[in-house]
């Protein structure tokens, strides 16, 4: 069974220390070529304005999040990191219907993923995204094209109450 972890601003600078090491971590793990991003970018990104992060849990363990930069009605994911244990377990899915369903207005959702992940963009376009664009040579190790993805999400039924996100225990 899954559980979610969805802390506020608050608790996120709080524990942004382990939090960046567990996410940079899991992220090395995950990531072929090693995590996008660097611990310190990480814990940089825990405490700044307007960033958030959505965890899965599974037995008291963290083992995936989507990060995602909220401004009015866009929403740029910046991570979508599933432990190697639990990928293809529809735990990115999960996560995903989440935050989806915690949306109360129109909002519109960005992403950027390599050319080369097709289970992501697999996953994307399931959920509804589109390629709106591509960045040619946007990642290094291995220099790869980015596709720019994009979705336009109206749904609404929860008042703005983040549903199925629960305060859970977990141990890094």
């Amino acid at each position: 069974m899954i559980d979610y972890y969805w802390p506020d601003k608050k608790e996120l600078t709080q524990r942004a220390a382990r939090l960046g090491t567990w996410c940079y971590q899991v992220s090395a793990a995950s990531y072929p070529n090693g995590a996008p991003w660097s611990e310190g970018t990480f814990r940089a990104n825990l405490t700044a304005p307007h960033q958030y992060y959505l965890f899965a849990v599974v037995a008291g363990q963290l083992v995936g999040f989507i990060s995602y930069t909220a401004i009015f009605d866009e929403v740029e994911i910046t991570n979508v990191v599933v432990a190697p244990r639990y990928q293809r377990q529809h735990v990115a899915w999960q996560l995903w219907q989440i935050l989806l369903q915690a949306q109360t207005q129109l909002v519109y959702f960005y992403l950027e993923v390599r050319a080369s992940n097709l289970p992501a963009q697999k996953l994307y376009k399931k959920l509804g995204f589109t390629v709106i664009n591509r960045r040619c040579a946007y990642y290094t190790a291995p220099v790869e094209d980015a596709l720019i993805m994009a979705l336009e999400w109206k749904e609404s039924n929860n008042d703005g109450e983040k549903v199925a996100a629960t305060r859970v225990n977990f141990s890094f």
